[in-house]
């Protein structure tokens, strides 16, 4: 026969009772501050989109081999930039192909675009931003330099600023292994220090695991990593999830894609398959929270393509 008199003292070994079906979490970095990560603490979520299986993928002209920057500009139609000539090109999504182009400077290292009403910021990698409208093309200096290595950019509505991320030295009082993104004025297009969001490159390093290295691959070869070791980070774009608020941040280098919350929190970082992703280099969401990733052409592809990723609700 039950007695109630145990059942107190039953639920208490019961709450002080480890979880054994608790899930392992993967190392990361909380916010101490609006934007700034230190400290390790487990990663709270995992990108909710399934990068082994695009929803759909756009095949990208010759001209357009080294394409650095995407965006939606409207429904069924994306925008693109290369990082060679001073121009932009619309893509149809249903026609796939290119339908119009528009020159807005002289050729150049041009990383990534975003737009703002009805005019266009254009990122080059020497951290110089050009503004082009109907009445022409203007440039402004951020106040980063090529040793930065500005890549990517985009607009934030929530604050109605634009954000750079970039892949070199971190600026400020930032150490080597940081990366950083600024936010930029909204009226002098200088960048706010101090970053709005650093990225911790030991901890996005940290929460990917290292496949071990196979035997053949090591034997002979002193100091040789085995093949898929995640050994950095490097922003080659960003862009806000347009429900969320959060920050995405992708990386060419490693192939990589981590999120941020919107106080710095490292929320979730992924790697994408090399078979569909030779080069990340741009990033553009739908209102309704579905990613598009850009890939530059590979040496065995030969051909940049976009991929449509579903957001998994």
């Amino acid at each position: 026969m039950f007695n109630p008199l145990f059942l107190p003292l039953a639920l208490l070994l019961n709450y002080c009772a480890p979880a054994s079906d608790t899930p392992t979490m993967l190392a990361a970095t909380a916010a101490t501050g609006p934007g700034i990560s230190s400290g390790s603490v487990p990663l709270t979520s995992r990108l909710a989109y399934d990068f082994s299986r695009p929803a759909a993928t756009y095949p990208m002209p010759a001209e357009l081999a080294e394409l650095s920057g995407i965006v939606l500009s409207r429904d069924g139609q994306l925008t693109g930039v290369q990082d060679e000539a001073g121009r932009l090109y619309e893509y149809s999504l249903a026609d796939k192909r290119v339908t119009n182009t528009v020159d807005f400077g002289p050729a150049g290292d041009y990383e990534d675009l975003a737009r703002v009403g009805d005019d266009w910021f254009i990122l080059r990698s020497d951290g110089t931003l050009f503004r082009y409208s109907a009445t022409g093309t203007k440039q402004y200096q951020t106040g980063l330099t090529i040793d930065n290595n500005a890549e990517g950019l985009t607009y934030d509505a929530r604050s109605k600023t634009l954000l750079v991320a970039c892949k070199g030295t971190p600026g400020g009082d930032l150490t080597a292994t940081k990366r950083a993104v600024y936010r930029l004025d909204p009226t002098t297009y200088k960048v706010q220090t101090p970053a709005a969001y650093v990225l911790d490159v030991d901890a996005i390093v940290a929460a990917v695991p290292q496949p071990a290295a196979p035997e053949a691959t090591t034997k002979g070869k002193k100091g040789k990593k085995g093949a898929g070791g995640f050994k950095s980070f490097a922003p080659s774009a960003v862009a806000v999830h347009p429900l969320t608020g959060h920050v995405f941040v992708l990386s060419a280098r490693q192939n990589a894609l981590v999120e941020l919350a919107d106080n710095g929190e490292l929320l979730a970082v992924a790697t994408l398959p090399e078979n569909l992703f030779p080069q990340a280099e741009g990033l553009a969401f739908t209102p309704a929270g579905d990613l598009y990733i850009a890939t530059e052409a590979g040496k065995k592809s030969g051909q940049a393509l976009v991929h449509l990723f579903r957001q998994q609700r």
